[in-house]
């Protein structure tokens, strides 16, 4: 099933320390009224700027949102495995296999603990290029 802009940017939002609607809304310069309006369906073809400001605030790929809005996306973003930009193959494999063989609340803990790693590596990558 098709992951819908709705759905991507609640799910980004909340997975970027629980932020707030207003909050996401004044990083990007708009209202909480028009993200609630995206996250409820209302609004599913924002404008560009506003699309490249999410894409920035939320970490998320500008290809991904219009992917999204296009109805072509089919994972979050942060579940690909090819975003762990993993250099041990074995490793590779083993993110996989979690993925394929889990089920329930054992693949959900494994992969939150997966994107909290990805993140705040995510994190030191953007401090070190800002220094």
């Amino acid at each position: 099933m098709a992951v819908t802009l709705a759905h991507l940017i609640r799910e980004a939002r909340i997975r970027r320390g629980n932020m707030t609607q207003g909050e996401l809304g004044k990083q990007v310069n708009t209202s909480m009224e028009n993200i609630t309006a995206i996250e409820n369906g209302r609004n599913r073809q924002p404008n560009p700027d506003l699309i490249s400001g999410l894409a920035q605030t939320l970490d998320i790929a500008v290809e991904d949102i219009y992917a999204a809005i296009a109805g072509k996306l089919n994972r979050f973003p942060w579940e690909k495995v090819g975003d762990l930009d993993l250099m041990d193959p074995e490793l590779e494999l083993m993110f996989r296999e979690v993925d394929d063989q889990l089920e329930g609340e054992a693949k959900e803990r494994v992969k939150s603990f997966i994107r909290f790693t990805l993140d705040d590596e995510r994190r030191k990558r953007r401090k070190e290029k800002k220094e």
